[in-house]
């Protein structure tokens, strides 16, 4: 077992050369990107084992001149005595397995009575540094879960903890004040038809922000109450527009919620039932000259309410002939469909 000083060396090229006097340590490195106050990096060693992988140990110590905070209101309070010594994995140099190294004071808080003090590199009984947690989250964003824990030598568990940590985090430092548009859907995953295997989704999608909100399970009413109860009891309140398919339950909620809202329906959905009710009525029936006729007006009306410039069925096109002869098959959900989309396009 061998224990090293570790130490980047920065070398000026002399043709003489003469050593640098400037001498660039690991320390200087964690005192600029990891620096936190009341404590020191009093050591930095390289562990090079015979039969194993090297790794980093950092040796912390607190400052002495500055007192340790409580844990629970951070308040300096006097040292009460020191806890053996713990070790939190850190972000890796270079490839190589960082931990930190340090020994917890107790403190005797006149508020909190004698408690562990505050370690801001940590967080509870977590083996893991804040810096490792928020590491490992920004890189299963990537990569998978697994394939993070494999490339940084960890475990699965630890990038789910860390995954978990980064979330919480990040809802506990949201604002929603100014969220004025709002989007629900339902999404489906895993396997099956049954109600567990579709979540509701909450997203903002005001034209300076598009973000995720909310996710829950199932797409009843309930939990679409649940989202907008855990946004904030004024969040429904405050919303100019709600975008949301034709799902009655997402309907009958927003339409209670959030009455002052104008509910955007998604036009995927509506195209999609108006091509379904098509296919229904188009078997039971044939094609008459009357519903040809009928037709030729929905027709002269669509281009009649088609604003100059935009889209839409014209005179002497192939969608006005289709409108305007026999439609049968395909071609009837076509030429119907056609004609409800210039409509939309007003």
């Amino acid at each position: 077992m061998v224990w090293i000083n570790l130490r980047l060396r920065r070398q000026k090229i002399d043709p003489t050369s003469r050593r640098s006097a400037i001498q660039l340590q690991v320390k200087t490195i964690l005192n600029i990107v990891q620096r936190f106050v009341g404590f020191v990096y009093r050591q930095v060693q390289l562990h090079c084992p015979a039969k194993s992988a090297p790794s980093i140990e950092i040796l912390v110590e607190p400052h002495r001149g500055i007192r340790g905070r409580c844990s629970h209101c951070q308040k300096p309070a006097p040292g009460y005595d020191r806890q053996p010594e713990r070790r939190w994995l850190f972000v890796p140099l270079w490839g190589i397995e960082t931990h930190f190294r340090y020994a917890p004071r107790r403190v005797n808080c006149p508020e909190h009575g004698v408690a562990v003090e505050y370690i801001p590199w940590s967080e509870g009984k977590r083996p893991v540094t804040l810096a490792m947690m928020g590491f490992l989250a920004r890189w299963a964003r990537r990569l998978s879960w697994l394939e993070t824990a494999r490339a940084f030598q960890t475990s699965w568990e630890m990038v789910y903890r860390s995954v978990q940590w980064f979330v919480e985090w990040g809802l506990s430092q949201r604002d929603v004040s100014g969220v004025k548009s709002i989007g629900v859907d339902e999404i489906h995953w895993g396997h099956g038809l049954r109600a567990d295997n579709f979540l509701t989704v909450i997203y903002q999608i005001d034209a300076e922000c598009r973000r995720l909100l909310w996710v829950g399970r199932r797409r009843t009413q309930a939990t679409l109450r649940r989202g907008l109860k855990v946004l904030g009891p004024d969040f429904a309140t405050k919303l100019r527009f709600v975008c949301s398919d034709m799902w009655k339950p997402y309907l009958k909620v927003i339409a209670a919620k959030a009455p002052q809202a104008l509910n955007v329906l998604d036009r995927f959905h509506i195209t999609g039932h108006l091509n379904k009710a098509v296919d229904e009525v188009r078997p039971s029936r044939e094609w008459t000259a009357e519903d040809r006729g009928g037709q030729k007006e929905v027709e002269a009306h669509a281009l009649a309410v088609t604003p100059e410039g935009k889209p839409g069925a014209r005179s002497g096109s192939p969608e006005t002939e289709r409108l305007g002869g026999q439609q049968t098959g395909h071609g009837a959900r076509l030429g119907v469909e056609g004609v409800f989309l210039s409509l939309l396009e007003v």
